[in-house]
C-alpha cells in the first residue's frame, strides 16, 4: 500500500511538472526553468530508510511514468532515475539528509548529473545534433529549478507513509 501512495505521488508530481512547464511558457521558455518533481522524490528514497530493491524499483517504475509523460524515448528517464538512487546510496549520504541547503545542493548536483547523462545517451543512441553549449545552460537552469523545488518535495515525502508500521524496512 506505501509502494502504491509513492507512485501515485510520483505519478501527481509529474501531472503538476507538466502544469508547472505549460504555465511558465508563456513567460520563459519552459525547458529552462519547469523542475523535474521527480529527482528529488528518487533522492529521498536513495538517502532515506528504503531498501535497496525497494528503492530501485519504485525509481524504475518512476522512471518509467516519466519516460511515457514525456513522450520522448524512452528508457532514459528510466536508466536515469535508477543510476541516480544507485549513485547516491552508494556515496553514502545517508547520514547528510537534514539540512535544506544539503537537499538543495544534492538535488542540483544530481539533477545536473542526470542532464549530462541524458545527454549522453542521446548523443549516442539517437544521433541527433545537439548544440553542447545550449544543452549545458538548459541542464544548469533546469537543476536549479528543481532544487528549489526539492525542500517541498522532501517534506512532503517525510509526511508520506513508507511502509507497514511494525515493520522495520531492512537496508
Amino acid at each position: 500500500m506505501a509502494n502504491a501512495l509513492l507512485l501515485v505521488t510520483g505519478m501527481v508530481m509529474l501531472v503538476l511538472q507538466g502544469l508547472l512547464a505549460y504555465a511558465l511558457s508563456y513567460f520563459l521558455p519552459a525547458d529552462m526553468v519547469s523542475p523535474v518533481l521527480v529527482i528529488p522524490m528518487v533522492l529521498y528514497m536513495a538517502v532515506g530508510d528504503f531498501s535497496l530493491g525497494r528503492g530501485v524499483s519504485l525509481s524504475f517504475v518512476l522512471g518509467y511514468f516519466a519516460d511515457v509523460f514525456a513522450g520522448g524515448s524512452i528508457g532514459l528517464w528510466t536508466f536515469s532515475l535508477v543510476s541516480i538512487f544507485l549513485l547516491v546510496r552508494v556515496a553514502g549520504l545517508r547520514l547528510f539528509l537534514h539540512g535544506v541547503v544539503f537537499q538543495m545542493l544534492l538535488t542540483f548536483v544530481a539533477s545536473v548529473f542526470v542532464g549530462i547523462e541524458m545527454m549522453a545517451l542521446l548523443l549516442v543512441f539517437d544521433r541527433r545534433p545537439l548544440g553542447v553549449l545550449p544543452a549545458m545552460l538548459t541542464v544548469v537552469a533546469q537543476s536549479v529549478a528543481t532544487a528549489l523545488s526539492a525542500v517541498p518535495v522532501f517534506r512532503l515525502m517525510r509526511r508520506l507513509p513508507t511502509g507497514i508500521p511494525g515493520v522495520v524496512d531492512e537496508t
